[in-house]
């Protein structure tokens, strides 16, 4: 299903109906177990390669019964951020998570800020995993020991990572190839090639282990990089370079105004 499908689709099956009571907030998947999701079509901001690209596209995720939970964790979130922190809290517990995924699917608005900020305050020792294309909501996340902001770049979308250059928090970008790219090296701390598959490209430690799996069930829990700071040390070596990326855009200025939300090429 392309993206404009899905969110067609998405949008169809919009309510205002939020979590039943007692309800589990989290929703499952192969690569990271459980993970929050939200609908794309009222959180998302896409670049090209993303609409290409974007795992969430297909699958269980598009369900039917899968998008209307998406919806009800969205409507909760909204209108009750700290309440609904407190249940993504209480069944973090409940599931024995060993971190919490946000964003398997959507992105950031301010009352999800809002909700991260109160777990990470809930359950001090358990990671916090945020996913983002929209670093100028990120930034608003309160720089906390167990938050790891992973801010999702590809080839069209280098501007929008100026907003965290000047964030006191844990972060780190991660690079997105097309169809058919092969990135330099030192691009990124982390490297997704299309559809997890390096073709002939030799594999290097920058690589998600998703690249070289033959089996993708479970490899963020194996893994942990993300969001156990290794991820975020490597960024610290490789800032010089992303600094230097952004410096030599033509309107950085302008790039950077894409993390507000506004869709880009």
């Amino acid at each position: 299903m392309n993206f404009k499908k899905l969110s067609d689709k998405t949008h169809g099956l919009r309510t205002d109906e939020q979590l039943a009571v007692g309800e589990n907030p989290f929703s499952t998947n192969k690569v990271t177990g459980h993970s929050l999701n939200y609908p794309i079509a009222a959180t998302c901001s896409p670049t090209k390669v993303c609409v290409r690209t974007c795992y969430f596209g297909s699958g269980p995720s598009t369900w039917t019964a899968a998008l209307r939970k998406q919806w009800r964790l969205y409507h909760s979130t909204v209108a009750d951020p700290r309440g609904t922190a407190a249940r993504i809290a209480d069944w973090a517990g409940r599931l024995k998570l060993t971190y919490v995924r946000w964003n398997g699917g959507g992105d950031l608005f301010p009352e999800s800020v809002e909700a991260i900020n109160r777990v990470a305050t809930l359950r001090p020792r358990l990671p916090q995993w945020v996913v983002t294309r929209l670093p100028g909501l990120a930034v608003g996340i309160n720089p906390a020991a167990n938050v790891y902001v992973h801010c999702s770049i590809d080839r069209h979308s280098w501007g929008r990572a100026a907003p965290m250059l000047a964030y006191g928090g844990s972060w780190f970008w991660s690079y997105q190839c097309d169809a058919g790219e092969v990135p330099l090296a030192g691009t990124a701390p982390v490297i997704f090639y299309d559809h997890y598959r390096p073709g002939k490209n030799p594999i290097t430690a920058d690589d998600c282990p998703l690249n070289a799996a033959d089996d993708i069930s479970g490899v963020c829990t194996k893994c942990r990089r993300c969001f156990n700071g290794e991820a975020v040390s490597r960024a610290a070596e490789l800032l010089p370079s992303l600094k230097s990326r952004l410096d030599s855009l033509p309107h950085p200025r302008d790039t950077a105004a894409d993390c507000s939300g506004t869709p880009t090429e």
